[in-house]
């Protein structure tokens, strides 16, 4: 058997030979490398491959071969290895640019001529690489990727919002590890939509909590196409029936309207909350008395989160508003009318963690900024802030495993109190609780002591600042229970007890912090039997849906504590058989009984179209005029004399 082969000149795919040239409606044409060369070789070789036989060969090339050190530039010579796409695939995949990730490469293997193929070569394959995610369509990429998720977690949530052509407009997602988050940690919650980064200007709207590291947490995100009081009021429909209807304490968001309505409209036990920050930036500009006066601005910074209760604050805003001959102000008469939502001296009996912003979720948002750009698709910017997510979750993955197998060391190595709460809360907080526990030590005096009818104590605390300010605080203390109250209200805002109340323990030699006052979400053990502490007999698991999500959730909570230990699987599969023959016995016997599984929350939108184009504000409606388009200014010649 004889096998036949030949070969061709390198011209018919490498040679470049020929000059761009400009057409009217492409920069510049393709170049052609093609030279009709005749240069070939002819042969033949055996079936075993020993033998070969040249039948033909023509040696003369029409054009110049190219030399040892531009062979690197000929296509046939080009290509990209497993490990190399792979490296340019993860690093433009966190936000590193193509030509960066090129140069990457070069520089690791010591020049262009030895990386294999060129940065058109890398570019071209990473255009690639994007399209293949939405191969079927954006939308539909999209979910048929949520559909895959819920596949393989059975808490993975989601719901797509369409408009009456079927096209996607919104769509929201949470899943297992998030929904355990939120149990956890879900009493506060900062809500932002500032970040629009993609091809269709869809918001990216995301749910960030804070664990017991005080770390961001993610509880669930959404993309919307509008800011719409119905587009807010679905989104957060969808977040609360995901998450068993629980409400958070307090929620933060900037100063939108239609946000503000939804909010009222869905979490109408939740306390609304505006973001200080964007109020003390617009404040300059709106109040120029502001610029030049630093006791209007100091007392402005008093009414916004430094007052301890309303007649404090109403007492600074007036003084505000005396010394500046403001009372004419717009922008102040409507912030005022809104001052419960942004005062911290009106929310002292709230759950707020001291948070006074919504700068958590924008620090999301700006992560999410080196991960997508004004031309990625809805896939790109879903899988961007998946990548966030598993990064904030080793982050505390890390903090616990250096809660676990460390210890803390204490400025006051000789307090027993210090040293009992060390070892219940996470580093971080401990550190807040003994920051406190200095300040009160040593910037805090006790100036006055007295009994009241019901055996508890009365101190009268005050503290003077450096330009002489004398302010004071009053602890109720009981000295059998260690119960305390103070003016302050810092425990029922911060969860960690205030400096005042610190102060009154070491005054009287406290060495045991009442269980009262140990927050389960801010101790090592936050996550630990979150679900334990509930029993099927209590009211709230009337409900067919609730008990469902608390069982999801413990299921999956302790499948996750397991997994890696085969003996603690093997006892849970068994305990869990026996569970269910058991029940299977019982309802027999109950005549309520419902055959088949429980409903999914997801309805199949079928073929979903990709959302509508959408203009972003400040950019013409006129189209871009290309390079050869724009008008160029003639140099003037100067005029040289010899």
């Amino acid at each position: 058997m004889i096998i036949k082969g030949r070969g061709y000149c390198c011209s018919k795919s490498g040679v470049k030979v020929s000059k761009p040239t400009i057409d009217d409606q492409k920069r510049y044409r393709k170049l052609d490398t093609r030279t009709g060369c005749l240069a070939c070789i002819y042969f033949n070789a055996d079936k075993e491959g020993k033998n070969w036989e040249v039948t033909k060969f023509v040696e003369e090339h029409n054009h110049p071969l190219a030399s040892e050190n531009d062979k690197h530039l000929l296509r046939s010579q080009r290509s990209i290895s497993n490990a190399q796409a792979s490296l340019l695939k993860n690093m433009t995949g966190v936000g590193i640019r193509t030509t960066d990730a090129y140069n990457f490469l070069v520089d690791e293997v010591g020049g262009v001529e030895n990386v294999g193929f060129s940065k058109t070569d890398a570019y071209n394959f990473v255009q690639r690489e994007r399209k293949a995610l939405i191969d079927s369509g954006d939308a539909m990429s999209l979910s048929n990727i949520l559909r895959e998720r819920k596949s393989e977690d059975n808490m993975f949530s989601y719901d797509i919002q369409t408009d009456e052509m079927n096209r996607l407009i919104s769509f929201f997602w949470i899943d297992g590890r998030s929904k355990i988050d939120y149990d956890c940690f879900g009493a506060v919650i900062i809500f932002d939509t500032t970040y629009r980064l993609n091809k269709y200007n869809l918001a990216c709207a995301p749910f960030i909590a804070v664990n017991h590291h005080m770390q961001n947490v993610f509880v669930g995100g959404a993309f919307i196409a509008t800011e719409t009081i119905e587009s807010f009021c679905w989104v957060f429909e969808t977040f609360l029936r995901f998450v068993g209807g629980k409400q958070p304490i307090t929620i933060f968001t900037d100063q939108d309207q239609a946000m503000a309505v939804s909010i009222e409209r869905v979490f109408s036990n939740t306390r609304h909350r505006l973001c200080q920050w964007h109020i003390s930036k617009k404040a300059p500009s709106k109040v120029p008395a502001f610029n030049h006066d630093r006791c209007i601005r100091s007392l402005f910074y008093n009414c916004m989160s430094k007052c301890d209760s309303e007649v404090e604050f109403e007492n600074s805003w007036s003084d505000m508003i005396r010394r500046g001959n403001l009372g004419e102000n717009r922008w102040l008469q409507d912030l005022f009318k809104v001052r419960m939502k942004w005062s911290t001296a009106f929310n002292k009996e709230r759950l707020d963690l001291g948070i006074l912003s919504t700068q958590r979720s924008e620090s999301a948002n700006n992560v999410l900024h080196g991960c997508s750009k004004a031309t990625s698709s809805l896939v790109e910017c879903y899988l961007g802030l998946d990548k966030l997510t598993s990064s904030w979750r080793r982050s505390e993955h890390e903090e616990d495993f250096r809660c676990k197998h460390g210890s803390v060391t204490l400025k006051y190595s000789d307090c027993l109190l210090l040293k009992k709460v060390s070892k219940i809360y996470t580093r971080k907080c401990y550190s807040l609780f003994e920051q406190s526990f200095m300040d009160g030590a040593v910037g805090v005096c006790i100036v006055e002591e007295s009994r009241l009818t019901d055996e508890r104590i009365l101190y009268v605390l005050q503290h003077s600042d450096i330009a002489n300010n004398v302010k004071q605080w009053f602890v109720s203390f009981h000295p059998t229970n260690y119960d305390a109250d103070c003016s302050c209200r810092g425990f029922q805002t911060r969860g960690i007890l205030c400096k005042h109340i610190l102060r009154v323990y070491n005054h009287k030699n406290v060495t045991q912090l009442p269980e009262k006052y140990i927050l389960r979400r801010f101790t090592v053990s936050a996550k630990k039997d979150v679900y334990r502490f509930k029993t099927a007999s209590q009211d709230d698991f009337d409900s067919n849906l609730v008990f469902r999500s608390h069982m999801m959730r413990f299921t999956y909570d302790l499948t996750r504590r397991v997994e890696d230990c085969k003996i603690a699987r093997e006892y849970v599969l068994s305990a869990m058989n026996d569970i269910a023959k058991k029940s299977d016995e019982i309802l027999e016997h109950d005549e309520k009984v419902k055959n088949g599984l429980f409903p999914d929350n997801q309805t199949d939108k079928g073929n979903v179209r990709d959302p509508p184009a959408m203009r972003r504000k400040g950019r013409s409606n006129n189209r871009p005029k290309s390079h050869w388009e724009k008008p160029t200014q003639r140099k003037s010649k100067k005029l040289v004399f010899k």
